[in-house]
């Protein structure tokens, strides 16, 4: 079994590389340092709890935290407060103060201790920061260098991006930019967490590494590139006579990781071949110990939720890190289906291109009228990556929780699945739902609450038998599920004397096993 790894700060970078270390067989210990957050964290598997580290104190159970730990990964910015060139060092001094010294480390630093030298710049470069921040850094890596020595491993990471650090978060808040001809050193999250579990995997210790992306634009055309991809207005760069910059070198990360990046031209992050996939999500009928396991873990995972009123507040609280995105009808609301489908595929299509992982949940099966086929046309038509992940249908599932055989030998070998919000009642298609009715096939009807006047006279004008059986199923797995079982000639009697909640589909022609 591989070794224990403490990641002291599960944030942008850190719970992802929780979970991708836990999937690749390490034990995980996370800390965050805020209460609040650590209630959210209680979903995941892996063991976290709360550390706050400061100046004079570690509050919180750091002995706990580190037991049996094989390596600690440091991973904590330091403050944007006036003395933080002061606070972090200490910061630091009380993990060395309660780490022992044979304790693998990795610290996450940036490469904002270098200077600009307008430049290449290495990791053998003699450091004098220009930002509090980078001052505040390089002593925190020469402070556990004394203590770690060769068991401590710094990773200078340059600007990073990714989900939620998409270039088009920074442009929306800009009016105008600085300094358009310099280069820009950035690297994608995905490839600081291959490169932390390199790392590991390596164990490649008593090291200082660069992490920054192979090709470094100019700043003008990335965010004019970036505006250009997500359909935003041009920046507008301030002209200076002078220009400071340094040029990260990534080379000693390729050399004794033998590593290569994923993201070796951070203008990837704006091609289609490099967005994150769009997961079109069945929910099943809304327990969440009914979603595939696929289901679950991109509920699990996503930036972003698109999501109506039909999917139960247990699916949508697996992840509350996410934006939730209501788009089912409110209330009074006059927008059409039309309107409002294309505000959806809108929203998939512009979360995707910022970078974020976008999950559009279905109550059900996203193919069994779940208006899937439509979302999946407009993803193809503007080539956007996407995955639909199947999900148990309401009949299926109601048909298993009050034990009604759909289909039994001798019985009925056919089950039709049909809605009555789009059956023609004065023509053949309700006639001949009835004719199969009649020759014994079991029935599936969804959305027929409200359309019982009209389908029932049918069902019984083409069967011509008012005692066959009907069963209406109310909130499908949930706690408050309801079964009603009744004949067709009683059922809307029944329904009148106990009021059903939506969603409730039927199942004809067949009972419940006593």
């Amino acid at each position: 079994m591989k070794k224990s790894i403490s990641i002291l700060g599960l944030g942008w970078l850190g719970l992802p590389l929780a979970l991708e270390l836990q999937k690749s067989g390490y034990t995980v210990n996370g800390s965050t340092s805020s209460l609040d957050r650590l209630t959210s964290l209680a979903k995941y598997s892996f063991h976290n709890c709360r550390i706050r580290i400061e100046a004079d104190t570690i509050i919180g159970d750091w002995e706990s935290f580190i037991h049996e730990t094989a390596t600690l990964i440091i991973n904590f910015p330091p403050k944007r407060i006036d003395t933080i060139e002061t606070i972090h060092p200490l910061q630091i001094k009380q993990i060395i103060k309660h780490t022992p010294k044979t304790t693998k480390v990795i610290f996450v630093s940036s490469t904002s201790v270098y200077q600009n030298t307008n430049s290449l710049v290495n990791e053998a470069i003699n450091c004098i920061p220009e930002k509090a921040s980078g001052t505040a850094l390089i002593e925190a890596e020469q402070l556990l260098q004394q203590h770690f020595g060769s068991n401590l491993t710094v990773l200078r990471l340059a600007g990073l991006i990714g989900p939620k650090r998409h270039p088009g978060r920074f442009l929306a808040n800009k009016k105008q930019l600085k300094n358009p001809n310099v280069p820009v050193n950035l690297i994608h999250q995905k490839d600081v967490i291959r490169l932390i579990a390199t790392i590991i995997n390596k164990d490649c210790f008593g090291e200082i590494i660069n992490g920054c992306a192979d090709v470094h634009p100019k700043r003008k055309d990335f965010y004019e590139n970036a505006a250009i991809k997500l359909n935003m207005p041009a920046p507008i760069f301030e002209t200076s006579a002078k220009e400071s910059y340094k040029i990260v070198d990534n080379s000693k990360s390729k050399l004794v990781l033998n590593f290569t990046y994923q993201f070796s031209n951070p203008e990837w992050i704006f091609t289609k071949d490099y967005l994150p996939e769009i997961a079109i999500v069945g929910c099943g009928p809304g327990n969440k110990n009914l979603l595939t396991l696929k289901a679950f873990h991109a509920i699990e995972n996503a930036d972003i939720i698109l999501h109506d009123n039909l999917i139960s507040d247990e699916i949508l609280a697996i992840n509350t890190q996410a934006e939730h995105i209501y788009v089912g009808r409110k209330y009074g609301d006059k927008e059409d289906q039309e309107t409002r489908q294309n505000n959806i595929n809108s929203l998939m299509k512009k979360h995707c291109e910022l970078g974020n992982k976008v999950v559009r949940v279905k109550s059900g099966d996203p193919y069994i009228y779940g208006r899937a086929a439509e979302e999946v046309r407009f993803l193809k038509q503007h080539d956007l990556p996407f995955t639909v992940v199947p999900g148990i249908s309401a009949a299926l599932a109601a048909a298993s929780s009050v034990n009604i055989p759909i289909t039994e030998r001798r019985q009925s070998n056919a089950i039709l699945i049909c809605t009555a919000h789009t059956a023609d009642y004065s023509t053949a298609q309700l006639k001949g739902i009835a004719e199969m009715l009649n020759a014994g096939n079991t029935l599936a009807l969804y959305m027929g609450l409200k359309s019982l006047d009209k389908i029932i006279p049918k069902l019984i004008e083409v069967c011509k038998n008012t005692n066959i059986p009907i069963n209406a199923i109310s909130n499908v797995s949930r706690e408050n599920e309801v079964l009603l079982s009744s004949t067709l000639g009683e059922i809307e009697n029944d329904i009148k004397k106990q009021e059903l909640q939506m969603p409730v589909v039927f199942l004809i022609g067949v009972k419940p096993i006593n």
